[in-house]
């Protein structure tokens, strides 16, 4: 009876050891992971690399789209209207201006040239 006594003991003593040797392994594999997130360096590297390969990719995607002959039709079309628009204002605020140069502060009208900040005439109206 003590032989088998002795037995059980053993028995429970091995399953201990491998219940420890368990819990080492597994405590080691959270230490591992923790470390790996406070490894500021590494997580910078792995995400500059994310960034990398998308910006490749985005950029492979964008010469497969405007490498067709209509999409760089349209993009010089586009450009072009855009110019033209840009002209159209600055000719509009141009004529605006020259049109402008006789200007109103209250009852008094007075009257510059282009270019000028004098005044050249000033005329006294009364009404309005």
């Amino acid at each position: 009876m003590t032989t088998q006594g002795r037995h059980g003991t053993d028995a429970a003593t091995e399953e201990l050891r491998q219940e420890v040797d368990r819990a080492r392994h597994e405590l080691g594999e959270t230490v591992e992971q923790l470390a790996a997130k406070a490894d500021v360096k590494a997580l910078a590297r792995e995400k500059a690399e994310h960034a990398k390969d998308r910006a490749r990719d985005a950029a492979a995607s964008a010469w497969r789209a405007a490498g067709s002959e209509q999409a760089m039709a349209r993009a010089r079309q586009g450009g072009a209207v855009i110019v033209a628009a840009g002209a159209v204002a600055t000719a509009a605020v141009w004529v605006r201006r020259r049109r402008t140069s006789t200007r109103r502060m209250g009852p008094v009208r007075f009257r510059v040239r282009p270019g000028q900040r004098h005044a050249v005439q000033v005329r006294r109206h009364k009404g309005r």
